[in-house]
């Protein structure tokens, strides 16, 4: 096993694909760049993660030697730099309701979690026409260079986004197959889980193209696409697999509810004025796409008639890079920025309020106050 979690296959596949793996901290988790709360949890989750994927290319390989290339992709989006802030949230809470952080099953539950956010990236770059992630090609744009590479026959985008859809599946079916055989508590909760982000990615899809800027729907998309998949959830399974679901399901859904909110919100802000050097995606991505955020959303209703025609501009998808500094500058002037950045305070104080008075293990409750902090006020 390479140092950087990648089997020595992958590596020749991923140079294959055009992934840079000169760029070492872009290809694993970086400690340097996490707090304490997810660091300290993420060698076995990571470990598993990399036991299911090299059982399963093992297994299919010895069907047909190209199926290697749709698994060492997964496994490349997977170790390409992701936080893992889905499964920290998940971890804290199971040992904050007692549970056994150490058992396998609690350790899959994470893996599985993980899994299911990369079936979600792959699906969300075809479906947002994202020819990268994470700095390095997304799935469906080094298919496509393959493709071209190879001079197959048909079209090579076709082609690409085929692959990456399959790909995605293995990784949703992969998730399922570590978190089966559970309580009712747990499957409940995660089939709600997986409903709720497909919902949310609809109607995400949906406003893209009614260019519907308005502030209730792009809560119920933030709500659905992304908060109670990325934090309430996760904080509901850990209780859940601890045993101890009904007890704190109150306490972790008033907690985790503003979280989430604020986790999307300052992804919103990110995606608009991150640095891509940071954030690993295009500057004005979001804006070309047309996301229905809830900071687009509030630069409508402060525009006057001038910035309304600026912001129209919002969904081309060939906004020159002067469009898109003129957006920024709109929401800026609008007081969009700051409204956000406001409320991002406001629901991070009142999840943290509600934290204070859980009745948690002690360190579990320092860890979910770090990383409430963390995806709040994160710069990347």
């Amino acid at each position: 096993m390479a140092g950087n979690g990648f089997s020595e296959g992958s590596l020749a596949s991923c140079a294959l694909h055009g992934v840079n793996m000169t760029k070492k901290q872009n290809m694993s988790f970086d400690p340097l760049r996490n707090p304490p709360a997810i660091v300290d949890i993420v060698a076995p989750i990571d470990k598993r993660l990399i036991e299911v994927l090299n059982a399963e290319r093992a297994r299919w390989v010895s069907v047909d030697a190209s199926l290697t290339d749709p698994f060492d992709s997964l496994e490349a989006l997977i170790f390409s730099g992701g936080k893992r802030i889905r499964p920290a949230f998940f971890h804290w809470a199971h040992v904050g309701a007692g549970g056994d952080s150490d058992s396998a099953i609690a350790i899959d539950a994470a893996a599985a979690i993980e899994m299911l956010h990369a079936f979600a990236l792959a699906h969300d770059d075809v479906m947002d026409h994202s020819s990268s992630r994470r700095g390095e090609p997304s799935i469906w744009q080094r298919f496509s260079t393959l493709h071209v590479d190879n001079g197959w026959e048909g079209n090579a985008r076709d082609f690409g986004e085929a692959v990456a859809i399959l790909v995605g599946d293995l990784a949703h079916v992969i998730a399922d197959s570590l978190i089966r055989d559970l309580s009712p508590d747990v499957s409940d909760i995660w089939n709600e889980l997986r409903l709720e982000v497909n919902v949310g990615q609809y109607l995400d899809v949906l406003s893209g193209v009614t260019r519907n800027f308005n502030q209730e729907g792009a809560r119920t998309i933030l709500e659905y696409k992304t908060g109670r998949y990325s934090v309430q959830r996760p904080l509901h399974l850990g209780a859940a697999i601890a045993g101890r679901y009904n007890e704190f399901v109150e306490s972790f859904t008033a907690f985790g509810q503003p979280v989430g909110v604020a986790f999307q919100l300052r992804d919103d802000l990110l995606g608009v004025f991150g640095n891509e050097a940071e954030t690993g995606k295009p500057v004005g991505d979001d804006l070309r796409e047309g996301k229905p955020t809830s900071l687009v959303a509030a630069a409508y209703e402060k525009a006057n008639a001038e910035q309304l025609k600026v912001l129209s501009l919002i969904g081309s998808s060939n906004l020159t890079d002067g469009d898109v500094a003129n957006i920024q500058d709109v929401i800026i002037k609008t007081g969009a920025e700051q409204i956000i950045e406001a409320e991002i305070r406001e629901l991070t104080d009142r999840a943290l309020t509600e934290l204070d008075s859980s009745s948690l293990e002690t360190k579990a409750l320092g860890a979910l106050r770090e990383l409430a902090l963390f995806v709040a006020y994160r710069s990347y």
